[in-house]
């Protein structure tokens, strides 16, 4: 089953889909690839707005994010509104807070899942 690419569209001064995505690239491709392929794993991130849903995989084996789903079973899925994960990306609150409060599901390697901070969050 897959899941709708189409563009979202921000509003006023909220960035999209496809500037966070891009964001988080930059950020990775600044990080210690050595550190993120000792964490390793591959995170699904099922976004959901309205009645669509899109996907973008960060995979730490091979230091890359993409948007779509990953050919194999992800080591952690995590699906969330685009409110929330913006709220997570952008640092606006505790990645620990927004799952504990259930405003985000996270399945698989739960534990591996709550590493990821320094990969996905923008300042």
């Amino acid at each position: 089953m897959g899941a709708n690419q189409s563009e979202i569209s921000p509003g006023k001064g909220d960035p999209g889909k496809g500037d966070i995505v891009s964001r988080i690239k930059a950020r990775l491709a600044s990080v210690d690839k050595s550190k993120a392929q000792a964490l390793g794993g591959v995170f699904l991130f099922n976004i959901i707005k309205g009645t669509s849903v899109y996907s973008w995989t960060l995979d730490l084996n091979n230091v890359c994010v993409y948007e779509g789903e990953p050919e194999d079973d992800p080591d952690s899925t995590f699906t969330l509104t685009e409110a929330n994960f913006k709220t997570l990306v952008l640092g606006k609150e505790d990645a620990r807070h927004v799952v504990q409060s259930g405003r985000c599901s996270v399945t698989g390697d739960v534990m591996r899942a709550m590493q990821l901070e320094p990969y996905i969050k923008l300042e």
